[in-house]
């Protein structure tokens, strides 16, 4: 009689797969495993052949798998494509994933912090030991790589990649799949338009416009010397 208090459902809240194989997935399935919230099923990749091994998680096929999943009850998947380069092909993981009835929940890494009043969205990533600060907004699937800090009141677009040792200040905007190279800097205020892409190691100081492709090692806006002339 107790149990007919509770609802029943007609899937496992507890069991999940990966979708992608490559080398961010091991990662994933690392920060999965030590969250200790849900039983890794398997990993979806198309690529690579079922049975392979990663670090004691099987593939279990391709997409062709994901309706037959769904029947047995699988709703849950975390999205380990990263697209580093092309964006678009992360984005239709997350379609695909849609279409066939699975959530994206957040994965948080335990090592790192995310203040309480921070917010994000359905399939957001945060490796180990990043913070995300104060009144923060990271918008829906966004990968936040190991050693990020995202600075107070930052509002982070749609499927945004911040790489390993990235690091923005207060009241940065970035907008819908920008990618951010190794440890690049972004100042405070400072704004990044659509699909632009962040060199490793490039310093942000002032507004990107979309489509902007910023080099390694480089300073945003680039130097120039007519600008400090004399008459």
């Amino acid at each position: 009689m107790i149990n007919e208090k509770y609802p029943k459902f007609d899937f496992d809240p507890t069991k999940v797969i990966i979708y992608g194989g490559g080398g961010l997935s091991k990662m994933i399935i690392e920060t999965v495993r030590v969250l200790g919230t849900y039983q890794i099923v398997g990993v979806i990749d198309d690529k690579m052949k079922k049975g392979t091994d990663l670090i004691g998680t099987p593939v279990i096929g391709g997409a062709d798998m994901l309706p037959r999943l769904v029947k047995d009850g699988i709703r849950l998947a975390v999205n380990s494509v990263g697209g580093i380069g092309n964006y678009k092909v992360r984005l239709d993981v997350f379609q695909k994933l849609a279409k066939e009835g699975f959530v994206c929940p957040a994965i948080v890494h335990p090592s790192a912090h995310i203040d309480p009043s921070a917010r994000l969205e359905s399939g957001v990533l945060v490796l180990a030991q990043s913070y995300v600060s104060g009144n923060a907004i990271v918008g829906r699937g966004t990968l936040i790589n190991n050693s990020v800090i995202v600075s107070h009141d930052c509002v982070l677009g749609v499927c945004t990649n911040l790489s390993p040792g990235v690091k923005i200040a207060g009241d940065v905007i970035i907008e819908d799949f920008t990618q951010l190279g190794m440890n690049a800097t972004v100042n405070i205020g400072v704004k990044i338009g659509k699909e632009c892409r962040i060199g490793n190691g490039a310093t942000i100081k002032k507004d990107v416009p979309p489509g902007t492709h910023v080099y390694a090692g480089t300073i945003w806006p680039k130097y120039d010397p007519n600008k400090n002339k004399t008459a």
